[in-house]
C-alpha cells in the first residue's frame, strides 16, 4: 500500500467510484453492497492525493489482502503499453477498482465484445501473470474472496484449498452468508476453472485472448 496520509471517519469512496467509472460500465449491486461493508466495519484511508483505499476487516494477519479504490486511468497500465491499444477503447471497456496483491496485481470490471461486464485479473507482470476472467457473476468474485487465500493473484493456489481456511476471513464469511446467504467453495478452480496467464494465445479464457492481440508481435 502506498504511504497514508490520515485515517478517516466517513467515507466518500462509492462516490469516487462512481465519479471515475465510466458510462459503460457500471458498479454491481453485490460490489456496492460489499464496498458499504467496508465502510462500515473495515478499514478507510485516504492517501495524501485525496484517493481513499478500503479494506475489510482483519482479525488474521493472514485474512484475505483486497484494496478497493477508484482508479483514473486504466490505460496506463503496462499490459495496454502498446500502439495497437487505443486509451479511448480501453477506458471505455475496463475499470481496475481492487488490488488483489502486494506485488501491484488488481480486478477490474470489463466489458467484453459482446458488451457483458464480468470481473477480470490483471497480473502485476513483476509478480502474479494471471490474466483472466476472475467471475462471470459479480456474486463469484465475493465467493472467491471469501474462501481465504491470502491473496487472490497466485493462480497455482487454486488447485487446492488455502492453509487454514476455517480460520480466514471470518467476519467476511459471517456477513457474506447473512447478507446472499449463498454458498462459498473450498478452492479458486471451483470459480475459475483454468486461470490463464499472460499472452497465452492458446488460452480459451476470453479476457486473456482479448488483451494478448495488443502483444501478438512480441509474444
Amino acid at each position: 500500500m502506498q504511504a497514508l496520509a490520515k485515517r478517516i471517519k466517513v467515507s466518500m469512496l462509492i462516490s469516487q467510484i462512481q465519479k471515475t467509472i465510466p458510462s459503460t460500465i457500471i458498479v454491481p449491486e453485490e460490489i456496492l453492497k460489499f464496498i458499504d461493508w467496508i465502510e462500515e466495519k473495515g478499514d478507510l484511508f485516504e492517501l495524501e492525493d485525496g484517493v481513499l483505499i478500503g479494506s475489510p476487516p482483519s482479525g488474521n494477519d493472514e485474512d484475505t489482502l483486497i484494496e478497493i479504490s477508484a482508479e483514473r486511468d486504466s490505460s496506463a497500465w503496462w499490459c495496454f503499453d502498446s500502439d495497437l491499444a487505443k486509451p479511448s477503447e480501453i477506458n471505455e471497456r475496463v475499470y481496475i477498482f481492487a488490488r488483489t496483491g502486494a506485488d501491484g496485481s488488481a480486478a477490474a470490471f470489463w466489458l467484453d465484445d459482446d458488451g457483458t461486464q464480468k470481473i477480470v485479473h490483471i497480473g502485476s507482470g513483476s509478480g502474479s501473470t494471471m490474466m483472466c476472467v476472475l467471475a462471470e457473476e459479480p456474486i463469484d468474485f465475493l465467493r472467491l474472496l471469501a474462501i481465504g487465500y491470502e491473496e487472490i493473484c497466485w493462480n497455482e493456489e487454486y488447485a487446492k484449498p488455502p492453509r487454514n481456511a476455517d480460520e480466514k476471513n471470518l467476519d467476511f464469511k459471517k456477513w457474506f452468508a447473512s447478507e446472499f446467504g449463498v454458498s462459498i467453495p473450498s478452492q479458486g478452480t471451483q470459480i475459475v476453472s483454468e486461470p490463464a496467464e499472460m499472452w497465452d494465445l492458446d488460452s480459451q479464457d476470453s479476457f486473456c485472448r482479448w488483451l494478448s492481440k495488443f502483444n501478438e508481435g512480441e509474444y
